[in-house]
């Protein structure tokens, strides 16, 4: 993995630590709810319903830690570890934090594996635990996240993969990666213990899904709800339908 690939990632987290350490600094500020930036499972979850998200966000109901230049040091120690693990010049999949700038919102994440392929990383999985194989929305937004993250650090092969593992338990990278015959290029799988579902990378494509996802997060629409059977079960359905 000597040569254009480790340059390209040496660039990728050099651009990456420049950001986080911005983030850490305080420079970004400014998003909805103060937040410096957004990850790709807040963006799977605005798809669901943004009214929710904005609902829970407003009144500090965190899911997991919320984004703050704490949550992006932590990251950038992270960063800094696998830096030194990589190095060795042999790793073939790898899980690195990735920041970028995307459409003016500074958005991080960190994809479970990145297949490397000679110079450039030919797939991003995503994981997902649940009992249903089925891919939704939310699912195809994170990956599109995570391609976009990779694509702004110009790590992505021009025929990239970005691949959903939906498994019934958490499970670990190595055993996640023992999982794939061949991790730098996915194929289908439909299964009982797992199942995977592959796409191609289009940058066009994912520019246009987050577009909408991101003008939230930039203050330039307000949060739409998103009317459905499970509206009843929402904890803010009162809230809601009172406006």
């Amino acid at each position: 993995m000597r040569g254009v690939a480790l340059t390209s990632l040496e660039e990728a987290l050099e651009a990456t630590r420049l950001l986080l350490e911005a983030i850490t600094r305080g420079e970004y500020c400014c998003l909805r709810h103060g937040l410096p930036y957004v990850t790709p499972g807040l963006l799977a979850e605005q798809v669901f319903c943004e009214a929710r998200l904005d609902y829970r966000l407003a009144r500090g109901e965190a899911r997991e830690p919320p984004p703050s230049p704490m949550q992006a040091r932590r990251l950038l120690q992270a960063l800094i570890g696998a830096k030194r693990r990589l190095w060795t010049g042999e790793e073939r999949a790898v899980s690195l934090p990735l920041a970028a700038l995307l459409q003016g919102v500074p958005v991080v994440g960190r994809p479970p594996v990145m297949a490397l392929n000679g110079e450039c990383v030919s797939a991003i999985y995503s994981v997902k635990v649940s009992r249903r194989p089925r891919l939704y929305p939310g699912d195809r937004v994170k990956l599109y996240t995570y391609a976009l993250l990779a694509s702004s650090n110009r790590l992505l092969c021009p025929d990239a993969r970005l691949a959903t593992v939906v498994v019934p338990e958490p499970i670990a990278l190595q055993e996640l990666i023992h999982l794939l015959p061949d991790p730098a290029h996915p194929r289908p799988l439909q299964g009982s213990a797992v199942s995977i579902h592959v796409l191609a990378h289009d940058p066009e494509t994912e520019e246009a899904m987050l577009a909408p996802l991101l003008a939230y997060w930039r203050g330039d629409r307000p949060p739409k709800p998103k009317p459905g059977s499970w509206c009843s079960r929402c904890p803010y359905f009162e809230i809601c339908r009172a406006k």
